[in-house]
Order: structure tokens, then sequence, then C-alpha cells
């Protein structure tokens, strides 16, 4: 696994801006050949939006989110799913918040799930959280 600099990896953010003459999404960086992965810049960074902004590149989309609203979010999803949410289950659910806002916010996604009552794929957890509501 190569290991990139800071400055290296703002330096390819730039340059795929330039190429796609916009702002590269996640999909845009994960499509390309040759570049660092999209998990590297968040791993690095903290999020995707932290390495537009320290790469001084606009923000695709921001949403903030206060805890309350995460947490009732990640309620709402493991509802959904039928057990409590893990990192793989955000995709695609955008009204649920990123994995990295959680992480963010709490820490930890664990540090959320324990906060909102769960716990990593305890469906028994879930089953009496249910029953309580």
């Amino acid at each position: 696994m190569k290991r990139y600099t800071r400055e290296q990896l703002l330096f390819f953010l730039k340059k795929l801006e330039k190429e796609l003459m916009r702002t590269p999404r996640i999909v845009d960086l994960d499509k390309a050949e040759g570049l660092p992965s999209s998990t590297t810049y968040m791993k690095r960074f903290g999020s995707w939006n932290d390495a537009l902004k320290e790469a001084e590149l606009g923000i695709n989309s921001k949403k903030e989110y206060s805890r309350d609203e995460l947490v009732q979010n990640m309620i709402l999803l493991s509802k959904e799913l039928g057990h409590a949410p893990s990192s793989k289950d955000f995709k695609g659910r955008k009204w649920a918040g990123s994995v990295s806002t959680y992480r963010k916010v709490f820490g930890s996604l664990s540090s959320a799930l324990k906060e909102a009552g769960l716990e990593k794929h305890g469906a028994k957890s879930l089953a009496s959280f249910v029953k309580k509501k």
C-alpha cells in the first residue's frame, strides 16, 4: 500500500479538478486510474469535504446535521434494515448522513451506535429497542 503525503493528495485533487473543469466528486476520484482512493482522502483529512476545502476547491454539497438528527437518522436506518447499521449500510442513503459525518461528530461509528442505543449488528438490542418505543 502506497503512502501519500498531504501535499501529494492535494496535488491529485487539484489536477483532477482541472481535468474535469469542476470540483471532483468521490465517484470521479474512484473512477480515475492511478489516483489514491476516496477512502485515503477521508482517512487523512477526516471527510471528503475537508479534503476539498484544504485543496481550496468548492465543496459539492454540504448538510449540517445536529447530534440529535444523526441519532434519529441512525435509529430510522436501523428500523429500515432490521439491524444496527454498519458503514456499508449508509451508502446510497444520503438522508441518513455519511459514515464520515458520524465519525466526525461522535468519534467513531461505534460511539454513534452506542449513543443511539444500538449495538453493532445486535439484533437482540434492536428488538428490545423497538419494543420500548
